[in-house]
C-alpha cells in the first residue's frame, strides 16, 4: 500500500497519556520487523510507515481507549524541513491551528460516541 504519516491524537479528556501510547506503540514494535518511524507529541504521536502495519498498530492502541484515540492522516512526512518550526524560523506549523481546533471537540465527538453504545 506504501508509506504513510499519521497522527494518533488522544482526546483531553482521556486517562491516556501520550508516553503510554508512546509506550504502547513501542510494544507493539518489539515483535515486529517493521520499519516504523513513531514520534511522541504533546496530544499523541506521529507515526510513518506502511499502511497495513500502521492499521495494525492504530488498532491496538485505540483500544486503550476506544472512543477517546483519533487518528488521520498527515500530510507530511516526520522530520519534513517544509513544515519544521525552526527552518521556518517560528510560528505555528501549517494545520496546527486546525488540529487544535479538533483537538478541543474530541470530548463532544466521545460523548456521542459512548451513546451510541447505549
Amino acid at each position: 500500500m506504501g508509506i504513510e504519516t499519521r497522527e494518533i491524537v488522544i482526546s483531553p479528556d482521556s486517562d491516556v497519556t501520550p508516553a503510554q501510547l508512546k509506550s504502547k506503540i513501542l510494544s507493539l514494535l518489539s515483535s515486529s520487523k517493521s520499519d516504523i518511524r513513531l514520534k511522541e507529541t504533546c496530544y499523541g504521536a506521529l507515526i510513518e510507515g506502511e499502511a497495513d502495519e500502521l492499521k495494525r498498530i492504530v488498532d491496538e492502541v485505540r483500544g486503550m481507549d476506544r472512543n477517546g484515540i483519533y487518528t488521520k492522516p498527515r500530510g507530511f512526512p516526520i522530520g519534513d524541513p517544509r513544515i519544521c518550526r525552526a527552518t521556518r524560523q517560528g510560528g505555528p506549523r501549517p494545520g496546527f491551528h486546525q488540529l487544535e481546533l479538533e483537538y478541543s471537540l474530541l470530548p463532544k465527538v466521545r460523548e456521542a460516541l459512548d451513546k451510541l453504545k447505549s
